[in-house]
């Protein structure tokens, strides 16, 4: 057999050094954010080729030919959900071995080779007869909507997805409806076709270009500037698989959350909920690691009056996956069923009542994991938890920084060599209660401090009142670094810092953060 596609990654494969971190991690170096059990397939079947290291041993042999490529080797390569957390907790490289890169690539070799899943059969059949996964009628896409008529131009195009236009309508109906409530001007496509993320994750590229260019075209006709969708899946195909097919677009793609969040910052929409709940949020595998979109879905969330969020113990770029991605439902359903209930079990734990989504897929493998272990957890994708707590926006933006974060940020815009030794695009972010605000690194040495929480930073720092107070009355860059690591490594009720590292180590040194740790005493 031929492994034209997984042969690319030959020398890849041999990065692997096997010390298991990919499977049985349990935290990150000096991060105080837990990352317990990885991969969550493995979590489940407990045999070591689930995990990322098991595999990578598995396809070593299959390339050597020590391993012939057989029915249960393609049972085994599409048990495997993309989720790419193991990448996350490789240390290998500053990027992680890119295993789901190479599953995809296998997938794709097993395909060409005449292996095959009757299943993915139909759905790569089913999607270039009806232009969905779910054989159905292409002319019943938009009968979510009702008999709504939708202009042939708008500013905006909301690219339904077919899961959220044929299983998930609700999700369909709360992002128009919160659309509508916000002003925004938009339209949909009434000849959408699948952005054509499931074929890629099941290995069968062949009508991914051509469904692409249709969708292209269509969005291109109604001239609109922006796209957005509410499905993770879909998101990931437009902003990663698209572009890396070489397949062009002029507009800006957005998922929901992201622009529900300008929305809220513009005051053009407000929610509150008529009394206090206590939520989490499970970050979508292509939301989060595939896309890195963490904080957005977040700030939407934590503005919504008498909401109070709670983080699960594995969360953003370490989140748990929730069994449903890289084709896992649609093959192996029971297998899907007890990650989520793995999952499920995590949001319990939180003490919260609701578990907030934000993918289609995500909520009915959710939905389904909590029905197994009979779990009373509300599962809901944000746009209908959001769309019932809508209410009037009222006063203005808040005016003005704390004098605290004013202060501190101001110290940092006058202490660039604090920064001494980081990299182009190294991001910090800072918190002292609950005001935050993050620190970019530009070219030759310079910096940008913005009043804002980063979107997706290196390094999270929460700083106690006095710990900032103390740190920015030093004149010395060298002092302040003594201190920072003092502060840390023995901290007192009243001057203390935290962090938590959004990067493995690996990375961290490639970005150059070795300098200031060795100035603190941390290493």
């Amino acid at each position: 057999m031929q492994f034209e596609n997984l042969s690319k990654f030959k020398d890849d494969l041999w990065l692997c050094a096997r010390c298991g971190d990919c499977s049985l991690a349990d935290k990150t170096v000096a991060s105080s954010r837990d990352v317990f059990m990885p991969c969550a397939v493995k979590n489940v079947l407990n045999f070591e080729a689930y995990a990322s290291r098991g595999r990578i041993m598995v396809m070593n042999d299959l390339l050597s030919s020590q391993l012939q490529a057989d029915q249960n080797v393609v049972n085994w390569a599409f048990t495997c959900t993309t989720c790419k957390n193991c990448q996350e907790t490789c240390t290998a490289t500053a990027d992680g071995i890119r295993l789901p890169e190479m599953m995809e690539a296998l997938r794709r070799d097993l395909v060409q080779n005449g292996f095959d899943m009757p299943k993915h059969k139909v759905i790569e059949e089913s999607i270039v007869n009806f232009g969905n996964p779910y054989q159905e009628a292409q002319h019943k896409r938009l009968e979510v909507f009702g008999d709504r008529q939708w202009p042939d131009k708008a500013d905006v195009v909301y690219f339904v997805g077919c899961t959220s236009a044929y299983r998930e309508g609700e999700i369909a109906r709360a992002t128009a409806e919160l659309l509508d409530k916000a002003n925004v001007d938009f339209t949909v496509l009434p000849e959408e076709q699948c952005c054509g993320s499931v074929l890629l994750r099941l290995g069968r590229v062949r009508a991914f270009d051509s469904l692409t260019t249709q969708n292209i075209e269509s969005i291109q006709a109604t001239g609109a500037k922006t796209v957005v969708t509410s499905c993770a899946g879909c998101f990931r195909a437009w902003k990663v698989d698209v572009p890396g097919r070489g397949l062009n677009y002029d507009f800006e793609v957005l998922h929901i959350t992201e622009l529900l969040d300008r929305l809220m910052q513009g005051r053009k929409l407000a929610f509150k909920s008529p009394k206090p709940v206590k939520v989490t949020y499970h970050d979508p595998c292509h939301l989060g690691r595939h896309v890195e979109v963490y904080e957005a879905p977040r700030r939407v969330i934590q503005s919504v009056g008498n909401v109070q969020l709670i983080e699960m113990e594995t969360n953003k770029r370490y989140a748990h996956c929730c069994g449903s991605g890289g084709g896992v439902k649609g093959s192996f359903e029971e297998l899907s069923e007890r990650i989520a209930a793995d999952r499920i079990r995590e949001a319990e734990r939180t003490g919260a009542s609701v578990l907030i989504t934000a993918c289609p897929f995500c909520h009915k493998g959710l939905l389904d994991g909590a029905e197994l272990v009979g779990s009373k957890i509300q599962v809901i994708d944000l746009p209908s938890f959001l769309l019932p707590l809508a209410t009037k926006v009222e006063g203005a933006a808040k005016v003005g920084e704390s004098p605290l974060k004013s202060q501190f940020m101001e110290y940092l815009g006058k202490h660039p060599k604090i920064f001494e030794g980081l990299k182009k695009d190294a991001v910090i972010d800072y918190e002292i209660e609950g005001d935050r605000f993050h620190v970019l690194v530009l070219d030759q040495g310079a910096i940008q401090v913005n009043p804002i929480r980063s979107e997706n930073p290196d390094v999270e720092l929460t700083f106690s009142p006095e710990a900032v107070r103390k740190l920015t009355s030093f004149a010395s860059e060298d002092e302040y670094a003594k201190q920072f690591g003092s502060f840390f490594k023995k901290p007192s009720d009243e001057v203390w810092i935290k962090f938590n590292l959004r990067r493995n180590i690996v990375k961290l040194l490639a970005k150059g953060y070795r300098k200031f740790a060795m100035k603190a005493g941390l290493i």
